[in-house]
């Protein structure tokens, strides 16, 4: 019996994905299956998936490019299991990482959890600063609430039946859509929580070029998420980037001068080209909503 879906997304990067199904072959579950979803790539996959096939009950899915939004939905439509779990391409599970995560959710009432995301890459200074800024995020904002509202997409499990009802990942995002679902899955009234002993290494293997585009479209990702969410969650994220600097600086000094300097260059690169990204989101929106007909036109009826 299936009791653990495990989906991973994939677009063109079968060394990291082989990568990761080779982390997870050392105890993978009895009770569970993997679903990779090629989302349109055009990289031959079966050398990376073959032996894996078996051990990880693998099936492989491919579907035209639609975004890991998308790919995540036809996952979950095709998973057999009670549970979901995700986790990316390019992430490494520690051993025991799925029973752990998987352990830790209830099905009724639904509870979904994420585990914790460490920088696999700890020579890289751009997936350094990229995973900080992720880790500070998330600190930030259970400092705040008082509990967990943002679970990371590429360390998550929720039970299976009522993420379907939610209607799984919004594929209008490309971006922060882990964070739109969870809001959702709270929203439903349904609880959120962390299981730290359920570790990923994230394989982040960003240039500069790459860290700009990334967390540019990041900022985009952010102004549909508050643009969707009202004006609380935009407040909440203004406080944390003023915040963001005695955040940050215990954690720079931890890493000595030469890359703590290296981070925090990264870092303040990162809210320019964030802001960017959010600017122009919004800017885009605005205009959409401009040049959008009245709703009464739209539907037909008359004016």
């Amino acid at each position: 019996m299936i009791r653990v879906s495990l989906i991973i997304p994939t677009r063109d990067r079968p060394g990291p994905l082989a990568a990761c199904l080779a982390a997870l072959a050392g105890s993978f579950p009895a009770d569970a299956e993997t679903i990779v979803v090629d989302d349109g790539g055009s990289a031959d996959l079966e050398p990376a998936l073959a032996s894996f096939r078996e051990p990880l009950r693998l099936r492989r899915l491919a579907i035209a490019h639609a975004g890991p939004a998308a790919a995540r939905n036809r996952g979950l439509a095709a998973a057999r299991g009670e549970i979901a779990a995700f986790t990316d391409d390019d992430c490494r599970p520690r051993p025991g990482w799925l029973a752990t995560l998987a352990a830790g959710v209830s099905l009724c009432p639904p509870r979904a959890v994420g585990g914790s995301t460490y920088n696999g890459l700890p020579a890289n200074a751009c997936a350094d600063a990229a995973q900080l800024v992720l880790d500070l995020l998330s600190r930030h904002d259970r400092a705040a609430s008082g509990r967990e509202r943002l679970l990371a997409s590429n360390n998550l499990a929720l039970p299976a039946a009522p993420l379907r009802q939610l209607g799984g990942f919004d594929e209008s995002f490309r971006t922060a859509e882990d964070r739109e679902l969870c809001r959702r899955w709270a929203s439903a009234g349904f609880d959120l929580a962390r299981v730290p002993a359920a570790v990923v290494e994230h394989d982040a293997a960003l240039d500069l070029r790459r860290f700009v585009r990334q967390f540019t479209a990041y900022g985009q990702g952010a102004a549909r998420f508050h643009a969707s969410g009202g004006a609380a969650g935009m407040v909440e994220s203004l406080l944390f980037h003023l915040r963001l600097p005695r955040l940050a600086l215990p954690e720079l000094a931890r890493r000595g001068p030469r890359r703590g300097a290296a981070v925090s260059a990264l870092l303040v690169l990162w809210e320019l080209v964030n802001l960017a990204g959010f600017a122009a989101e919004l800017g885009r929106r605005g205009v959409v909503r401009r040049s959008a007909p009245p709703a009464a036109t739209r539907e037909g009826a008359s004016p």
